[in-house]
């Protein structure tokens, strides 16, 4: 199911890359590709944390539940148990919500946006699937991005709500911080310090940064526990990521200004953004290290790498088709590479076994 689902996915980005000049169309596929993404997210009944929902869900008043979930999905549960859902009435209610953001933000930000769900398939759909709060959470951040150019007010109302649904999102509050400091739009200067500051972190002694992580989330203290091998192994899992992630940077300073001319000023409006968000992913390893959490960052700030690459293949279509199709063989080889990495390395290759039940499960077939 899971790969036959992938090629049908595929078979409608080839349809959208072909046919791109017939905006309904194109329009009408990616209704399509929506509606299956919300039969696997909102039908779904079975995933590693799927239990611990229900407990929550049936649970939403006790102050134990109240203590380890975040307040947004909290008066979420609040409200679908007022109006009488049954727990299957809210999975598809919170995949509704989710998707709605999502997949409306991809449809903004990307010429391609069956493309990007494509590769979005492999790497993050299934721990996005599992991880429903920090999914609708991420999906909020995306869509206040919008914002970010020409309604502060609004992107930051947008991602306090984001937050407020996984707090690992918190994090991101650094972003304009970051985009601020001189050695941001270095690469060189950037790189140096995350590997510097990797290799430091590495060595510090988990008890000496306990506050720390307690100060963010009482419940990351398994994290401190952590050993030395946990931490090598968190940063070899980030590498596949930064490398991609410094193909864009490098990409963007030959291509960025040619651009203009091709691409629809809705897309060059975030342009700057996004890239500057894709190096801003990079820095997230540093905390990675100390919260493992952060890992779903980086997993879902790859779609935004995804979504550059679209601005290349839009851009190459209209220059040279060999060009634009050598990127999307290229993007989709290493998009599995990734998804071979992540999933089917891991514990002897055991974790596709949860992959394949999750995908199985469906109240719908």
């Amino acid at each position: 199911m899971f790969f036959i689902i992938s090629l049908l996915i595929g078979l409608f980005s080839f349809f959208e890359y072909q046919l791109s000049n017939i905006f309904k169309l194109r329009v009408f596929l990616l209704l399509i590709i929506a509606i299956i993404f919300f039969i696997l997210f909102g039908y779904n009944s079975y995933s590693p944390d799927l239990e611990n929902y229900k407990i929550h869900y049936d649970n939403f008043d006790q102050e134990y539940i109240k203590l380890r979930v975040e307040p947004a999905i909290l008066i979420l549960m609040k409200l679908s148990q007022y109006y009488g859902l049954n727990f299957q009435g809210y999975q598809i209610l919170f995949a509704f919500l989710t998707l709605s953001f999502f997949i409306y933000s991809i449809f903004k930000y990307s010429p391609l946006p069956i493309f990007v769900l494509f590769n979005f398939y492999f790497i993050p759909f299934f721990p996005d699937i599992t991880q429903i709060r920090f999914f609708l959470g991420f999906s909020i951040f995306l869509y206040s991005l919008i914002y970010y150019q020409n309604n502060k007010l609004i992107y930051y109302l947008l991602f306090i709500l984001s937050s407020m649904c996984h707090i690992s999102l918190s994090i991101l509050i650094l972003f304009p911080f970051f985009r601020n400091l001189k050695f941001f739009k270095s690469q060189l200067s950037s790189n140096v310090i995350i590997l510097t500051l990797s290799i430091l972190i590495m060595t510090i002694q988990k008890s000496a940064i306990a506050p720390l992580v307690f100060l963010f989330s009482d419940k990351h203290d398994l994290y401190l526990e952590s050993n030395d091998q946990t931490q090598i192994g968190t940063l070899i899992l980030f590498i596949p990521f930064f490398i991609i992630n410094n193909i864009i940077i490098v990409l963007d300073k030959k291509y960025s200004w040619r651009f203009e001319s091709i691409l629809e000023k809705k897309y060059l409006l975030n342009l700057k953004l996004l890239v500057d968000l894709i190096r801003f992913s990079n820095f997230v390893i540093l905390f990675q290290l100390f919260v493992r959490d952060f890992s779903r960052i980086n997993y879902n700030l790859y779609v935004i790498t995804i979504i550059y690459f679209t601005y290349l293949i839009y851009y190459y279509k209209k220059k040279s088709k060999l060009i634009a199709n050598f990127l999307i063989v290229f993007v989709i080889l290493y998009n599995l590479l990734l998804y071979y990495i992540q999933f089917y390395m891991l514990n002897n290759f055991q974790y596709y076994k949860i992959i394949k039940e999750t995908y199985l499960s469906n109240y719908l077939f």
